[in-house]
C-alpha cells in the first residue's frame, strides 16, 4: 500500500508529505477510547498501554556525529555534541522472556536549557522488527477489537501477515539487538526512520540467556553490573528517497535506503537495580511526540499515538499514585 494524494487531484505524492484519510479521527478517537477501556478493566495501578515490562532503566552518552550529511543537519543533529540520555529496555507485552515478544528500547536526549529550566527531552521509540503489524489506524483497530473478542492469534494473521514473526524469542542479549523506529519523522524538507544498531566489539564476549522468565534483565545486570562491561550503538536514519516506494502513511512497508549514521549512543557500565533507580525509569513518560518540530512524527499511526499515550501516562500516574516526573539529568541514586 503506498501514499496517495489527496483525493480529487492528480498530483504524485511528495516526499516528507503527510496523507491523513477523512475517516481517520474518528478512528483515531475509537482506538484511544478501546485502548483506555481495556486498561481501565485491568484490576490495580495500571500499568504502560505500551510495553509495561521494564527490563532496566540505564543511563547513557549520546554523542552527535560530526560528519552528518547537510540535508539531514536539522534539530538535534545541527552540530556535534554530547548530550546525557536515558535509555528503557522493555517488552511490549508480556512479562515472561521464554515467549515471543517485541522488544523495545526507548532513548530519551536530554536537551539542555540555556535559562536553567529543566532539560527538552527528545524521544526516540524503536522496536526489534523493521516494520509496524498495521497499516494504518484503521487497521489497528480492527485488530485490537479483534484481540479483545479473543480471536485467536492464527487468525489474526490472515488480516494482519505483518504480525508473523513480529514477536520472536531473543538468541542474544538486548544490548546484541538492532531497533528499528517502525515509524517515520521529520529530517528537515524530507523524512526518515530510525535504526539503532549494536557496535560488536569482539573482545567482549557475549552473556549467554538463562531460561528464565526475568532471563532479558538478568543478561543486562551480568554485562553491565556484575562485568562493569558497557555497551555502544550507532543510531542511523534511513532517509525516504522514493514516496511510493516508501510511503509515510503506511509502516507495514520497509524502507530499503541506505542507512546514514547520525549518532552513538553510549550506555555505562552502571548498576540499575535499586528501588530509587527503578521507580524513577517507572515514572517517565515516552512518546514519539517528545520531539523538536525538526524531527516531528509523521503518519497515521503517530497520529493516533498522541492523544493514546498522553491518555495512558495520565491514567498510570493517577492510579499508582506518582505523579510526572521532572528530570534534570543530575539525578543519583
Amino acid at each position: 500500500m503506498s501514499d496517495t494524494a489527496p483525493s480529487g487531484t492528480a498530483e504524485a505524492p511528495v516526499i516528507g508529505q503527510e496523507y491523513p484519510p477523512a475517516d481517520e479521527p474518528a478512528a483515531i478517537e475509537a482506538l484511544r477510547a478501546l485502548h483506555l477501556n481495556v486498561h481501565k478493566a485491568k484490576p490495580g495501578p495500571s500499568l504502560r498501554g505500551e510495553h509495561p515490562k521494564q527490563h532496566a532503566g540505564l543511563w547513557a552518552e549520546f554523542k552527535v556525529r560530526k560528519d552528518v550529511p547537510a540535508a539531514l543537519a536539522v534539530g538535534l543533529f545541527a552540530r556535534p555534541a554530547r548530550y546525557t540520555a536515558l535509555v528503557r529496555f522493555s517488552n511490549g507485552r508480556g512479562a515472561d522472556d521464554t515467549k515471543p515478544e517485541v522488544h523495545g528500547m526507548g532513548v530519551k536526549v536530554l536537551i539542555p536549557d540555556g535559562d536553567g529550566a529543566p532539560p527538552f527531552q527528545q524521544d526516540f521509540l524503536t522496536a526489534d522488527h523493521p516494520v509496524f503489524f498495521g497499516r494504518n489506524v484503521q487497521h489497528v483497530l480492527d485488530f485490537l477489537k479483534a484481540s479483545v473478542s479473543g480471536t485467536p492469534a492464527a487468525a489474526l494473521a490472515s488480516t494482519h501477515p505483518r504480525i508473523v514473526g513480529f514477536s520472536s524469542i531473543p538468541k542474544s542479549g538486548l544490548l546484541e539487538l538492532s531497533y528499528w523506529s517502525q515509524t517515520p519523522y521529520k529530517a528537515g524538507a524530507g523524512a526518515v526512520k530510525y535504526f539503532l544498531q549494536p557496535v560488536k566489539d569482539e573482545t567482549v564476549p557475549s552473556v549467554p540467556l538463562s531460561a528464565t522468565p526475568d532471563g532479558l534483565r538478568e543478561a543486562l545486570a551480568e554485562q553491565l553490573t556484575f562485568r562493569k562491561q558497557g555497551a555502544l550503538f550507532t543510531l542511523f536514519v534511513i532517509p525516504q528517497t522514493d514516496p511510493v516506494a516508501q510511503p509515510i502513511e503506511d509502516p507495514t512497508i520497509e524502507w530499503l535506503s541506505e542507512p546514514v549514521p547520525v549518532a552513538d549512543l553510549s550506555i555505562h557500565p552502571q548498576k540499575f537495580d535499586s528501588p530509587e533507580h527503578v521507580a524513577f525509569f517507572a515514572s517517565l513518560a515516552w512518546s514519539p511526540w517528545h520531539s523538536l518540530p525538526e524531527h516531528a512524527p509523521l503518519g497515521g499511526v503517530n497520529r493516533a499515538r498522541r492523544p493514546i499515550y498522553d491518555e495512558s501516562a495520565k491514567l498510570r500516574h493517577d492510579t499508582t499514585g506518582t505523579g510526572a516526573v521532572v528530570v534534570t539529568g543530575r539525578e543519583s541514586f
